[in-house]
């Protein structure tokens, strides 16, 4: 058994999913982009979306070498510039209309919501940690939780943009730990790369690998489970200080 007062969840492929969206939102981003040159009313004939489109993709590639964070404002800013939208009043319904898009397919996990109230029943604080994509406003991670019947089983969440940086970085773990009121030997923290079972372990959490694929992969996880109702059963609760 492991035990802790606490435990975190990745969000996306974790938690919850996007559908049949891809995982790399970047082959997604050029309809999106034509959603924002709608809702900002920008004269399509003139609007250059290739231009925003090659800007949106140099920040996926940067985002992939780095672990700093990068805003959603920040991305818009410059796809507002290439496209003509020009107004500041313009940004956050340029935020709001291409991520709207690319999270259109949002659903929970079968096994999520069942999981999350089992651990609360069971007296575990419980909360969510996730890597945003694009740097997905906090506004809308909230949106999300509650959309996909989430929010009400999660005592708080943590993302990259609220931290300003991305994991595996330590600070991102102390920022859920301190959120949860838990110290991070306390927190387990579930999730389904190698970055959130290698991020946790270098912290001193515990981490447990989702592997739905089976993938047999080993990253030094204290545990593994394919489904998230798997995770309540290797747990025994410490007290709270």
């Amino acid at each position: 058994m492991i035990a802790a007062a606490a435990v975190g969840f990745d969000l996306g492929e974790t938690l919850y999913h996007y559908g049949s969206a891809p995982l790399s939102w970047l082959e997604r981003a050029r309809p999106a982009l034509d959603r924002v040159v709608i809702a900002c009313g920008v004269d399509r004939s003139k609007a250059d979306v290739a231009a925003a489109h090659t800007r949106v993709a140099s920040y996926s590639d940067y985002l992939r070498q780095r672990i700093e964070r990068v805003s959603a404002e920040d991305v818009m800013t410059e796809v507002l510039v290439r496209i003509g939208g020009g107004s500041a009043r313009r940004l956050e319904t340029a935020v709001d209309s291409s991520l709207s898009f690319l999270r259109r397919g949002l659903e929970a996990y079968p096994d999520a919501a069942g999981t999350l109230a089992s651990l609360k029943a069971s007296g575990f604080v419980v909360g969510a940690l996730s890597n945003v994509p694009f740097g997905t406003p906090r506004r809308t991670i909230r949106g999300d939780l509650v959309r996909s019947g989430l929010a009400p089983y999660l005592d708080g969440f943590v993302t990259s943009v609220d931290v300003g940086l991305r994991k595996p970085h330590r600070a991102t773990f102390e920022w859920l730990a301190a959120t949860l009121g838990v110290a991070l030997e306390e927190l387990v923290y579930v999730g389904n790369l190698p970055t959130d079972v290698t991020g946790a372990k270098a912290c001193g959490c515990t981490p447990i690998f989702l592997d739905r694929t089976r993938s047999g992969l080993d990253f030094g996880q204290a545990a593994t489970v394919h489904h998230l109702h798997e995770v309540p059963p290797l747990l025994t609760r410490l007290p709270r200080h």
